[in-house]
């Protein structure tokens, strides 16, 4: 696997599917991610953890466009043979 924009494309979008797939209420209620006034704390005494709050929510927005990056992915790999 060498270098090249197809792949961090790739990696790109499996990191992002993997934001898509976390439940809000039963994986990251435990870590206190699901929402920014769950977080226990001020959000300026934890300014990381209310990013990678914020960045989770931002997440769920782009359901229908990564749908649609998947299927691409999906056919152009199997088109080029998936180099």
């Amino acid at each position: 696997m060498g270098f090249s924009l197809w792949n961090l494309f790739k990696a790109g979008l499996l990191v992002t599917n993997a934001g898509l797939i976390l439940n809000r209420n039963r994986f990251l209620a435990k870590y206190g991610l699901d929402d920014v006034q769950n977080m226990g704390c001020d959000p300026s005494e934890r300014p990381l953890q209310a990013q990678a709050i914020g960045l989770l929510q931002a997440v769920q927005y782009l359901k229908v466009p990564i749908i649609a990056a998947n299927g691409l992915t999906i056919i152009f790999e199997m088109l080029l043979g998936g180099a």
